[in-house]
């Protein structure tokens, strides 16, 4: 049997992901970065498909999710190669686009740099995700460069727009390129290890706009503030978050400590320090749980609101408005005896000398669309941990995007055995 594993090389890869660190593929702007995987899935050999799909188009889909960064296209890349039998479809896949680095002064090194210290390569986007990108392709390209006697075919795939709610997926599944199975290779290391994450929550966003009445700040009682009204509007998201989160019986989610959070991030309201605030707005992040839809979310708010403040004299005459900003990140959940469970969980431990943890995340990603829009059965592994996405001088281990490529290719080539029939069973 061809040792596929042995085409995995430390320095291509550390090169790789210091290339792609120093594209500062920020959402919206991710060309760059998306064509230079096309010339590195090109020269590897594979069939490439690079497209941009207009932004009037995606707007006009039934599973748009919406976007808050203005853009007039989508680029994405994705990249195959065949066996020389007929069977199953496996892709690697995960997102260039990076958040931006913010103050710089929180930064010891350039954050577009690419700076090596030992094991650690710093960056933004170092673990969130160019260093799962960069292990997907090593372990594509075993399959691309040694035999092709497999059965199947092996696809990668790089999207841009993950950072905002997921267009970059929904035009890669729309284009058709959908598979039997697939493996999102987001961080998720957690003490050094990657879990193995097989269920995840939505996320959407909202700006609710609570309504007062102004006076003169020294006749306050003839005014309504909107800030003391806030208050009673807090405490039915708090208790909208609590029964939420009571109610959910997916055994992976439960273990978490809050799977599906409400948080209020932005706060402003207020014309004139010597009047009575007349307006307040708020945004907030709301949780989408594994048994409901984007739309069913929405309901679910709206009804809450309008159910908790019934009693409350102003606010039942005068409801908050809620605009909703974008649909955001479904859930998803894949089935806990999926073939590719104890696939990744076998190759896990042969490359880290322990077996994953097989868990639920409390964020949102794009598994959600392959499993949600493209019925495809989907995982989420990968280098790096969560916690150190979006942060000040965030970094990987070279080491563990090294053993994560390995346990891709293994992955992959027990999964390419698989009958497609048992693959592609999602309940």
């Amino acid at each position: 049997m061809e040792n596929r594993i042995a085409h995995v090389d430390p320095d291509r890869m550390r090169e790789r992901l210091v290339n792609l660190i120093r594209i500062p593929s920020m959402t919206g702007d991710e060309e760059a970065a998306i064509r230079r995987i096309a010339d590195w899935l090109s020269e590897a050999g594979a069939e490439v498909d690079y497209w941009y799909d207009g932004i009037g188009k995606m707007v006009t889909d039934p599973a748009y999710p919406g976007h808050e960064i203005e853009r007039a296209w989508i680029p994405v890349v994705a990249g195959m190669v065949r066996g020389q039998r007929p069977g199953p479809t496996i892709v690697l896949t995960g997102h260039v686009d990076v958040v931006p680095p913010g103050d710089y002064s929180q930064w010891t090194h350039e954050p577009f740099a690419g700076v090596i210290e030992g094991d650690r390569l710093y960056g933004r986007g170092a673990a969130d995700m160019k260093s799962g990108l960069v292990a997907a392709i090593e372990a594509f390209e075993a399959f691309a460069h040694n035999s092709r006697d497999f059965a199947g075919r092996v696809v990668l795939a790089a999207v841009p727009a993950e950072e905002d709610s997921g267009l970059g997926t929904l035009a890669l599944i729309r284009r058709g390129w959908v598979a039997d199975t697939a493996i999102v290779t987001e961080p998720t290391e957690k003490n050094g290890v990657p879990e193995l994450i097989v269920a995840h929550a939505g996320a959407m966003s909202a700006r609710i706009e609570i309504n007062g009445l102004s006076a003169h700040a020294s006749r306050r009682l003839e005014g309504e503030n909107a800030l003391d009204h806030y208050i009673a509007v807090h405490e039915v998201l708090r208790e909208g978050e609590r029964i939420l989160n009571k109610n959910e019986d997916h055994p992976l989610m439960r273990n978490l400590p809050l799977p599906y959070a409400t948080s209020v991030g932005k706060a402003y309201g207020g014309e004139w320090s010597s009047s009575v605030m007349e307006k307040l707005e708020v945004e907030v992040r709301i949780g989408v749980a594994l048994n409901e839809t984007t739309a069913d979310a929405k309901t679910r708010f709206e009804r809450m609101l309008t159910e908790g403040l019934k009693s409350h004299a102003w606010l039942s005459e005068h409801p908050p408005v809620v605009h909703w900003r974008a649909a955001g990140f479904g859930s998803a959940a894949t089935r806990t005896d999926h073939p590719v469970i104890e696939a990744l969980s076998d190759a896990g431990k042969l490359a880290f000398g322990q077996a994953p943890t097989v868990t639920a995340a409390p964020y949102g990603c794009d598994m959600s669309a392959w499993v949600r829009v493209g019925n495809v059965p989907t995982v989420v592994y990968g280098p790096g941990n969560i916690e150190q996405a979006h942060a000040p001088d965030e970094w990987v281990s070279l080491a563990n995007t090294e053993k994560v490529a390995q346990a891709l290719i293994t992955t992959t080539e027990k999964l390419l055995d698989s009958k497609r029939e048992e693959l592609r069973l999602t309940g």
